[in-house]
């Protein structure tokens, strides 16, 4: 695993900051683990309603656990063409080989499974956000595992580069 005091978050070119390895990453490798305080999906609707969270920044761990990520894994970008997966609960592992000085970049939409009657009942809305990525293949917005490209989904549960309840969830069986 990557020392976290290699890590470092500065400006980015794709939205505000971003996270910058200060080493060379290998393939397979684990950068970090995100982390937080878990919470439920009411508790995290309660605070974004409070103004005490932003709407994008809990990160959904399962069907209806989130976690308020503490301030490094919250300023890791999402990009359509990622250089990192999060796997198992959230875990962050290398995609491909990053370089020293490269910003590290996951598919937020990997890590999103809407639950529609359970947001809706906590006065929630689904969250979706314009994408700024900029890569050859960016899909214009940020949106759930469903809405991806059939081949897109396909790449990520084959290579089980998702998390565990997204593997579970959409996997045929």
């Amino acid at each position: 695993m990557v020392d976290k005091s290699l890590l470092k978050i500065k400006k980015s070119g794709v939205s505000g900051k971003g996270v910058f390895s200060l080493v060379d990453i290998k393939n397979g490798e684990s950068i970090c683990f995100l982390e937080g305080e878990e919470m439920t999906l009411q508790e995290m609707s309660d605070r974004v309603d409070a103004d005490e969270e932003g709407s994008s920044d809990p990160f959904q761990i399962d069907l209806e656990t989130y976690l308020d990520l503490n301030e490094l894994p919250r300023s890791i970008n999402h990009s359509c063409e990622p250089n990192a997966f999060v796997q198992d609960k959230n875990e962050l592992v290398a995609l491909r080989d990053i370089k020293s000085g490269e910003e590290i970049f996951y598919d937020y939409s990997t890590t999103m499974a809407d639950n529609q009657e359970k947001i809706e009942a906590a006065n929630g809305m689904l969250w979706t956000c314009k994408c700024r990525c900029d890569s050859k293949n960016c899909r214009k917005i940020i949106n759930q595992f469903r809405t991806l490209p059939k081949s897109v989904q396909e790449f990520y549960l084959k290579n089980k580069f998702a998390p565990d309840f997204i593997l579970k969830k959409f996997s045929k069986k």
